[in-house]
């Protein structure tokens, strides 16, 4: 789509709120002016801050360097950096000039950078030392086309990023540049996961991401203080709910490089308001749960514990809708009342405690981890978005539906196809697949719905649930159709021990599955179970951890039609990460390459 007739001369950009710009670097621009001694991006600790004011400076300043180096309005630049702060400013000064800014997950092969980076037209790469070797590599495989390499930690043998600010013309017109932009000018590119093939590039414009922060501004609370920069800017969500999501109330961006961080910087930050996948929220239970074991008191101990079953039991005739009593309502009521208090301190220590609203969403997510949370007083809510449509479909605080990804945000239109796909229309949808013409004319119909390739159901009241990718949807041998993803998050949601799950059936006679454990929880698990601190292949074969499955297992068939139930399973000793050969960088099942590596685990499910 093309907005450029849309903005014949250049607004007042000193006037006006952040999201009611046209393009990303006016947004930026107002925002400076309007937040200009608040704080707008910092390290964990503090110990690197800049104010909005002084985040404006740099930015001019590298861009004048990008400038420098030869990229024009619409060039490509390729980004493998981590959150760090250098990213954060690089990303927004190449959005002042025209060029279009994209991130390569960090965890990426060298022959994965060189196909987003060919496939881009990327004309210039910015890196680190850690990932210098590959991306030389890359470059290698691209051929011709990289002009510059620039390593924003490199030593003086090769370009780094205080030498390219260095080069900069002091006399470059920023203004005149950054007012160039326009908004169906291309603002990002998002590489899919590519669990099915290669990753498609799809392109966002500056009207697609500025559609985006509208449609979230009017429709939930989003954060006005502090915002954890801690999902990859090659994800959706890190560029949407961070990079972005930052200019519209001018809120303070902790940039987290290093995964493992996230809970420091929670803490450290203190977000009102924050977004992450099922996995983290997952994680967090488990630290929840360490947290209440490791309290000294048993009386306590015991008090907290019924304090969050006791809430849980409100949370739950909430979401009922509800046949619970009004005595029996009250007194639940007030039994959460009085377990929000006694669980402040912890929600404190995991840095929660300004939180007006928490968002899951990116996989599918058991109803219990969401309700876990909102027992503990965190209010968390399922949403749903994809690359291709952004984040679209949200719950709200005080409009919501367990187990649904909620309803439509404000300009956001759904549909369903005759098959059940979900359909969307919206000015935040992508403007298509980079070099991808045919695959592009396959998702966005000529009346502009985009084909999400995702199963749902809308019921009466508007609530969308997502039931699972229209790929993977489960046909066993007698022609019943079933969901791998609910299956799967049916088991996970029984137990925090339960880490991966892979429901297998297609084409068999029932069902089985392969499941991992979480590594945080088994330590909680084994010494709960006096098991000592054995290594996790031993915990695997123990009869203790093997009836702990089970159990969670029976809990989640006992919710499940007889045709969806595990009848089998087997639980591998080892704990999958986020790019390895069974997850993509998103933390996605990598089905068709968990099929094929654990063939014999399968097959054993079904021997007689």
């Amino acid at each position: 789509m093309s907005m450029d007739s849309a903005v014949a001369e250049p607004t007042r950009w000193d006037r006006g709120a952040p999201v009611e710009a046209s393009t990303v670097p006016e947004a930026f621009q107002r925002a400076v002016v309007a937040y200009a001694d608040k704080v707008a991006l910092r390290s964990l600790g503090g110990e690197t801050e800049l104010t909005w004011s002084e985040l404006g400076v740099r930015v001019r300043r590298v861009a004048s360097g990008l400038r420098a180096l030869g990229l024009q309005r619409g060039d490509t630049l390729a980004l493998l950096l981590p959150n760090s702060i250098d990213a954060h400013v690089i990303d927004y000064a190449a959005a002042h000039i025209g060029v279009v800014p994209f991130n390569i997950f960090n965890s990426s092969s060298a022959s994965q950078i060189a196909f987003q980076v060919s496939n881009a037209g990327a004309r210039v790469i910015v890196t680190e030392r850690k990932a210098l070797a590959k991306t030389r590599r890359a470059i290698d495989e691209v051929g011709s086309g990289v002009a510059h390499l620039v390593v924003v930690d490199g030593d003086d043998t090769m370009a780094t990023l205080d030498s390219v600010v260095a080069a900069g013309d002091p006399d470059f017109d920023f203004d005149a540049a950054w007012r160039e932009v326009l908004p169906g000018d291309l603002a990002t590119m998002i590489y899919t996961s590519g669990t099915t093939g290669p990753p498609k590039g799809a392109e966002w414009s500056h009207h697609t991401v500025m559609s985006q922060q509208r449609a979230l501004a009017a429709g939930l609370p989003i954060p006005t203080e502090a915002i954890v920069s801690f999902l990859p800017l090659a994800h959706a969500g890190g560029r949407i709910n961070a990079l972005y999501m930052a200019l519209v109330y001018g809120a303070t961006l902790t940039a987290c490089p290093d995964i493992r961080e996230i809970p420091a910087c929670l803490v450290d930050a203190r977000p009102d308001a924050f977004f992450a996948p099922p996995r983290f929220w997952e994680k967090l239970q488990v630290a929840v749960e360490g947290l209440i074991e490791a309290v000294p008191d048993e009386i306590v101990r015991r008090e907290m514990k019924d304090a969050v079953d006791l809430s849980l039991q409100w949370v739950r005739s909430l979401d009922a809708g509800s046949d619970v009593s009004s005595a029996l309502a009250d007194e639940l009521a007030w039994e959460h009342t009085r377990a929000l208090k006694m669980l402040e301190p912890i929600v404190a220590r995991l840095g929660l405690d300004r939180i007006k609203a928490a968002y899951i969403g990116g996989a599918p997510c058991a109803p219990e981890v969401v309700q876990f949370f909102r027992a503990i007083g965190v209010p968390l809510l399922e949403a749903y978005g994809a690359t291709e449509v952004s984040l679209n479909i949200f719950n709200r605080v005080d409009d919501f539906k367990t187990g649904t990804a909620g309803k439509p945000l404000p300009g956001v239109e759904v549909s369903l196809a005759d098959d059940g796909e979900l359909l969307c229309r919206f000015d935040g949808n992508m403007v298509g697949y980079r070099n991808e013409p045919q695959k592009t004319a396959e998702t966005v119909d000529n009346d502009g719905w985009l084909h999400t390739g995702d199963i749902a159901t809308i019921d009466a009241d508007g609530y969308v649930a997502i039931v699972d990718r229209k790929k993977e949807i489960i046909i066993n041998s007698a022609g019943k159709n079933m969901s791998p993803a609910l299956i799967e998050s049916t088991v996970r949601g029984e137990s925090s021990l339960i880490g991966q799950v892979v429901a297998v059936g297609d084409g068999r006679r029932y069902v089985t599955a392969l499941i991992t454990l979480d590594p945080e929880a088994v330590p909680v698990y084994a010494a709960r179970l006096g098991l000592g601190d054995a290594q996790l292949a031993q915990l695997v074969e123990s009869a203790e951890i093997r009836q702990e499955v089970q159990a969670a297992v029976d809990r989640a068939n006992g919710r499940l039609n007889s045709n969806e139930q595990v009848k089998r399973f087997a639980l591998l000793p080892t704990a999958w990460t986020p790019d390895s050969d069974e997850l993509t960088p998103t933390a996605k099942l990598k089905r068709r390459v968990i099929h094929s590596k654990y063939v014999d685990a399968i097959d054993a499910l079904y021997a007689p």
